[in-house]
């Protein structure tokens, strides 16, 4: 009977043993996350800038010269499509609103969508908008969106400091921000 005592005694040590160090496990994944987090979290406080950056372009003017690896400094606004933020990712398409115009400015519209540019012509749409994405230092989109961030929101006047992407083409841009001034 004392054997059977102890190997129950010593089995349900083992597994509250077991079980502490798949709990602790998890504490260290769920630590790990929350620490990748805090980093990306940081990393997009760190891009807001707190003066507006000089000599600012229109994106129209930029996207005619800039090439990849490119230095750019420009000014946009949160619009150009029905989804202008990606969720669950830092990137969103600002529009140049001396070229194309946002859905609120057309008198008599009633879009659920303000920020849309469905009324322009597609190719000066295309030549007017810009894919702008924060990236970890693998150039990927970090994990978590832009709409919130300094109060980036639908239709948000911004500049823009950063580099033009590899890939990047005359059809599609993306620039990685370094840098974004939210206008008041």
């Amino acid at each position: 009977m004392k054997l059977n005592q102890l190997l129950t005694i010593g089995l349900l040590g083992l597994t509250v043993a077991l079980t502490s160090c798949s709990d602790d496990k998890n504490d260290t994944t769920a630590d790990s996350e929350l620490n990748k987090q805090d980093k990306e979290l940081a990393s997009l406080t760190a891009i807001l800038l707190s003066e507006e950056p000089a000599n600012a372009i229109d994106i129209v003017d930029m996207r005619k010269t800039a090439a990849p690896g490119d230095p750019v400094v420009f000014t946009g606004k949160a619009m150009g499509g029905h989804d202008i933020f990606l969720e669950g990712r830092a990137i969103m398409i600002l529009g140049d609103p001396n070229k194309i115009t946002s859905c609120d400015l057309n008198h008599g519209e009633n879009c659920s969508t303000p920020w849309d540019v469905c009324c322009d012509d597609p190719e000066i749409i295309k030549s007017s908008i810009v894919t702008v994405q924060i990236a970890d230092a693998d150039g990927k989109p970090l994990k978590t969106t832009l709409k919130g961030l300094g109060g980036i929101k639908e239709l948000t006047s911004v500049v823009v400091t950063g580099q033009v992407a590899k890939g990047s083409n005359k059809d599609n841009m993306i620039v990685n921000a370094t840098g974004i001034y939210v206008k008041p």
